[in-house]
């Protein structure tokens, strides 16, 4: 089935049958059918053009925030994770879609550029952190960023719909490369801003097996509601609500379908009880079964 795949790009590493859900956060969930790994920028233009209308695939980074079916993805899954240059130029930062945003972060102190201090602890990859414009203490990723290189061309910061927890790349077009534009400060300053965001991250949120937030933050604090449903602690097989912060869903074993049903047993009974809606900020890979 895949032969056309591999034919077309000899030089790219495939592995079949890929333990795609060891690889994220809760370690739950099936394999995908093939995975892929491109190394630069070219091959992945390159590859997703060739994918499209041919294969069923999606594009992933350190999967740091999706869940993983079961049954896994019957598809290509595209890994940008070898895709990550970090370059300087000035006060301007250049980084490919696979960076590991800690690296980003070592670039930024050893350099003395601040601005991106508060994504100390935030696992995952540039792109999927630009996609979803991440943030935490009032600051976002989209703050930073003067253009960003995408699969549909190349944006201004005003042109990337930076949104909360929301950007155009959101809606499923892929980001290949991202420019930041830092300031240039002391690195004791740097140091320290990373230090005190680290210690309340510490303070504040449970170890385990998690996604980081569940519920995104819509105008009200999911965990504050989660919390006063007294869902602290509720438990669906090996995953449970956390009883140090109640948007964290922490997984001590069980299947990615327990992690599904206690989503959405969490939204039903914060509804119920409030009539609040929350809305998950993770993804969700494959198909689930109806709850």
């Amino acid at each position: 089935m895949y032969g056309e795949l591999i034919g077309a790009f000899p030089d790219l590493e495939f592995v079949f049958d890929y333990p795609l859900g060891k690889k994220t956060s809760f370690k739950v969930g099936g394999n995908a059918d093939v995975a892929v790994f491109p190394q630069t920028v070219g091959e992945l233009k390159r590859l997703l053009s060739f994918l499209k209308g041919r294969f069923r695939y999606i594009v992933l980074g350190a999967c740091t925030n999706v869940l993983v079916s079961d049954r896994g993805f019957g598809g290509v899954v595209v890994f940008t994770e070898r895709i990550k240059t970090i370059e300087l130029f000035g006060s301007i930062l250049r980084v490919g879609c696979g960076a590991k945003i800690g690296d980003v972060l070592k670039v930024c102190r050893d350099n003395t550029l601040s601005g991106l201090e508060f994504a100390c602890g935030i696992p995952g990859t540039i792109g999927g952190m630009v996609t979803m414009n991440a943030g935490c203490f009032n600051k976002s990723v989209g703050d930073y960023i003067i253009y960003v290189i995408a699969e549909n061309g190349v944006y201004n910061n005003l042109n990337c719909s930076f949104d909360y927890r929301s950007s155009r790349f959101s809606r499923g077009e892929t980001v290949f490369e991202v420019g930041f534009r830092l300031k240039i400060s002391e690195q004791e300053n740097i140091e320290s801003k990373i230090e005190r965001f680290s210690s309340v991250r510490k303070k504040s949120q449970p170890k385990g097996n998690s996604c980081g937030s569940c519920f995104l933050n819509e105008g009200f604090f999911a965990g504050k509601i989660i919390d006063q449903a007294g869902l602290k602690g509720l438990r669906s097989g090996g995953p449970r609500v956390s009883d140090k912060h109640a948007n964290f869903i922490v997984s001590d074993g069980g299947t990615a379908q327990d992690v599904r049903d206690l989503i959405e047993t969490i939204k039903k009974r914060v509804y119920d009880f409030s009539g609040t809606v929350l809305h998950e900020e993770l993804k969700y890979v494959g198909e689930f079964d109806e709850t």
